[in-house]
């Protein structure tokens, strides 16, 4: 039986004759990058070879590689496969940079898990009652329910003045644990994205944020989009995603512990949000349904489960909410930033963007939200980008161009030598080669002769924002016509939902008062380069907000006060949901925006005039 070695981690496993390097690798628990879920497409899980024992390179990995790249000893993990003895090199990951904070309101502390300290009546020989739980009852004064696992909690040996832990919320009120004065009482606010986890510890009896962390959701071995998790689901059902996801969330409440002194039984509260697809995974439920027309969810309707039902280690009577998914793809994470941003309660016209492989636009009129969820690719988050990655270390996130000597000025994450770009710089590339006249308003490359330009067969001209001298990869880091392709696929489907949705509040672009773009994207964002290309309607850009994680904010919030619970929920049943596909005009709108900025020349009038473009152009 063949064996394969992956460094540096020095890891190995035997595998069966001709299973492939990423096989190997999910078995392993290794994260090799892919976008594409092994599929052999997006070029992503590139390994180099130390030791081969491999196939013949497939055509798949020559037509994205090149023979000289697989000459220097690089495969694809989801192409070669094992036929004998194998060592192979993992870059490693590179540290994930991550907005996790995001806007939040001052709210008033209203838990649904509350400590109430009583004097209870011991059981005696001639006590009308004759039970640990009834002189709880009787000293609370009220009736609760009460888990199999707190009645072993109640079989200790208990003082007459006892902490007695609570949860009530809605028509549910249960014991859920027995402290003492020294126990805190701690919640746990979850947003589960597609690519990372934030995770917020608050202290729920003073309403402070003691941790804020991310870390990647080690789904992304499965693929980065949410598109590749549920054909893996699909293909092989949920128990690994779900398994996966839980597992390393476990992994860094033990590491909480042990930094912050915590005992597992003093996180008695978890809030949950995602979209729909983290949603079900999470819950162990197949999102496979979300893989065809029309879309369908399992449920969408609030949830509380006790934590033991998903082994999260925490107090296993703790109570995890999970807000309401609206519809389609547009799950609960963008829901918060609605909620938190007050989109059902304020006059005027509002957009809200949570951008990403599937992004989520939200216009409100008065306080009458709808909503869409487009496909748009995800170009952004780095992916179907020759040079694209994630917003680590080393990425390029800020771009300028010099007009007259074509000489970019870049900045990168950490300080770096660049590895790579980033979503905020792809938009801010193609914007600046849109204002030197780089690229037309069509997106194709009208300077073809320029120290700075290349030309690859595969992909067409390239314009180079880094030579290889210069990079941490060796290689030069350009932007490709296929890349400026991707941008405009990405922003016309973004643009082509925000019409359609204007068209049904019957409003325009002078009508919106402010667009509050969230996530770690919006984070880096420019505002002046997203109007530009088109990705944001053109107004002023002090009307343009970023919010940063409102999913994670709104976590947050719904820990410490349980009517903004309500709030949501009532939020998610009167949004107005539009399914793009089924609006006639989507196609035409679509083909229309994927112009530089737009084919609608009207409503980029300044931008037009800026970038000298021509109505006979």
């Amino acid at each position: 039986m063949p064996k394969i070695c992956f460094k540096p981690m020095n890891k190995c496993i035997d595998v069966s004759k001709g299973e492939t390097i990423y096989n190997a690798a999910l078995r392993l628990g290794l994260n090799i990058n892919s976008v594409c879920g092994g599929l052999g497409v997006c070029g992503k899980c590139k390994i180099r070879v130390l030791r081969n024992g491999l196939s013949k390179p497939s055509s798949k990995e020559l037509g994205i590689l090149g023979l000289e790249s697989i000459e220097k000893g690089f495969r694809l993990a989801c192409q070669a496969k094992i036929l004998d003895y194998s060592e192979v090199e993992v870059p490693v990951r590179r540290i994930l940079i991550a907005a996790i904070m995001g806007y939040e309101p001052k709210v008033s502390l209203k838990t649904a898990v509350n400590r109430e300290i009583i004097e209870r009546e011991t059981v005696t020989l001639t006590s009308k009652h004759a039970s640990t739980l009834e002189s709880i009852r009787e000293g609370m004064g009220e009736e609760v329910s009460v888990s199999l696992h707190t009645l072993r909690v109640l079989a200790k040996d208990l003082p007459e003045k006892i902490h007695v832990i609570t949860y009530k919320f809605k028509n549910i009120c249960e014991l859920i644990d027995v402290f003492t004065e020294e126990d805190k009482l701690y919640g746990l606010a979850l947003d589960v994205g597609t690519a990372k986890i934030a995770a917020y510890l608050v202290d729920l009896e003073s309403g402070r944020t003691l941790v804020a962390e991310a870390f990647e959701n080690p789904q992304v071995r499965y693929g980065d989009d949410v598109i590749s998790r549920v054909a893996y689901a699909r293909e092989h059902g949920v128990v690994e995603l779900q398994k996966t996801l839980i597992r390393e969330l476990n992994n860094f409440l033990t590491k909480l512990y042990k930094t912050r002194g915590i005992k597992p039984r003093n996180i008695v509260e978890l809030v949950v949000v995602g979209n729909t697809v983290m949603h079900h995974t999470f819950l162990g439920i197949n999102p496979e349904k979300l893989g065809k027309a029309p879309y369908e969810l399992v449920v969408r309707e609030p949830l509380v489960f006790n934590a033991s039902e998903l082994r999260v280690a925490v107090n296993p009577n703790a109570k995890i909410y999970m807000p309401p998914l609206v519809r389609g793809f547009i799950g609960s994470d963008s829901l918060m930033g609605v909620l938190l941003l007050g989109l059902a309660e304020r006059k005027g016209v509002y957009m809200f963007l949570d951008i990403g492989t599937n992004t989520e636009v939200y216009i409100s009129k008065n306080g009458a939200i709808y909503a869409a969820s487009t496909a748009s690719g995800p170009a952004f988050e780095g992916a179907h980008v020759k040079y694209g990655m994630k917003a680590y270390e080393g990425a390029i996130d800020r771009v300028t161009i010099d007009s007259e000597t074509l000489e970019p000025e870049i900045s990168v994450i950490g300080n770096a030598a660049p590895a790579g770009i980033c979503g905020s710089g792809i938009i801010d590339a193609v914007a600046e080669m849109l204002k030197a006249e780089i690229i037309d308003y069509t997106g194709k490359f009208v300077i073809k002769k320029h120290k700075r330009i290349k030309y690859y067969a595969s992909e067409g001209y390239a314009y180079v924002l880094a030579f290889k001298e210069e990079t941490s990869i060796g290689e030069d880091i350009v932007i490709t016509q296929k890349d400026i392709r991707e941008v405009q696929k990405a922003k016309a489907a973004i643009q082509a939902a925000y019409k359609i949705l204007s068209a049904k509040l019957g409003i325009n672009r002078k009508d919106i008062n402010e667009i509050y773009v969230a996530g770690s994207f919006g984070f880096y964002m420019d505002p002046e380069s997203a109007i530009i290309i088109g990705l944001l309607p053109e107004i002023n850009v002090d009307k343009v907000k970023v919010v940063g994680n409102t999913a994670g904010s709104g976590a947050r919030i719904l820990l410490k006060n349980v009517e903004w619970r309500y709030k949501a929920e009532k939020i998610a049943k009167n949004i107005n949901y539009v399914e793009l596909a089924a609006e006639p005009q989507f196609s035409k709108i679509y083909v229309k925006a994927t112009y530089l900025p737009s084919g609608y020349f009207e409503e980029y009038p300044e931008t037009i005039k800026k970038l000298r473009i021509t109505k006979s152009a």
